[in-house]
């Protein structure tokens, strides 16, 4: 079944906030409890995921973006 939610971007400078639905690849994704689901914020352009718990989603930590190693 495919539902919007009421999220906030969590990205510090956007401060996005209305429904979306969650999509993977630009592609709106069916979600059912427990699912991941990711969210791409249309002011800032970034991404996150969350978690579908009952009506809502709880957003996910952000994973660090680690710099490549240079040898």
């Amino acid at each position: 079944m495919l539902t919007s939610y009421l999220v906030s971007c969590p990205h510090p400078g956007c401060g996005w906030f209305g429904s979306l639905l969650p999509a993977q690849n630009g592609v709106p994704m069916p979600t059912f409890p427990g699912a991941v689901v990711n969210f791409h914020c249309p002011q800032c352009e970034s991404e996150w995921r969350a978690k579908v718990v009952g009506d809502d989603v709880q957003p996910l930590p952000q994973e660090e973006v680690q710099p490549a190693l240079t040898v």
